[in-house]
């Protein structure tokens, strides 16, 4: 993805017992995708800064705590009230019909500009910025689309802000 994010929504759909991930950048492009219960238990660490199958950090303690630091904050700034705004002109890189995503990969992961590239067992994917400027707001969106699910993931501590943050 090479255009700047506009949008992002993720909602849970009952039917498909999956959350539909739904980005759209200022271009108008959008990329769906469906993430199932499972994806989702590695995905939540990965948000914030864990390896996902070791859950070791992917960064060193300092610039880990930092980052969350900046997550939170980011998080908080955000717009999660507005209702998703469908683009008049939109064009669909990866197909109108919303791929599974079925792996996490990284690229340039210890370099300036690391990403995040969710992907289906075949095709192509969607690639995000690893920044806590994109991070923190992906953790709430989930958080919101988790809590209409009946996934009982266990994962509330980690997707909450702590309280000490919110007051600032």
């Amino acid at each position: 993805m090479s255009d700047k994010i506009n949008q992002i929504q993720a909602s849970y759909t009952p039917s498909e017992d999956r959350i539909l991930l739904k980005i759209k950048t200022i271009n108008e492009q959008v990329y769906l995708a469906w993430i199932t219960r499972r994806f989702m238990k590695l995905l939540i660490p990965v948000l914030h800064g864990q390896h996902p199958t070791s859950g070791k950090s992917l960064f060193d303690l300092k610039k880990s705590q930092e980052q969350q630091l900046e997550k939170e904050k980011t998080q908080l700034q955000g717009d999660y009230d507005s209702a998703y705004q469908v683009p008049e002109n939109p064009q669909y890189p990866l197909g109108e019909t919303p791929i599974l995503i079925a792996k996490i990969t990284f690229k340039d992961i210890y370099g300036d500009n690391p990403q995040l590239v969710f992907e289906p067992e075949q095709g192509q994917g969607v690639v995000l910025p690893y920044h806590a400027d994109l991070l923190g707001p992906l953790i709430k969106i989930f958080s919101q689309a988790l809590h209409s699910s009946d996934w009982a993931l266990d994962l509330d501590p980690i997707l909450e802000v702590p309280q000490e943050t919110r007051l600032q």
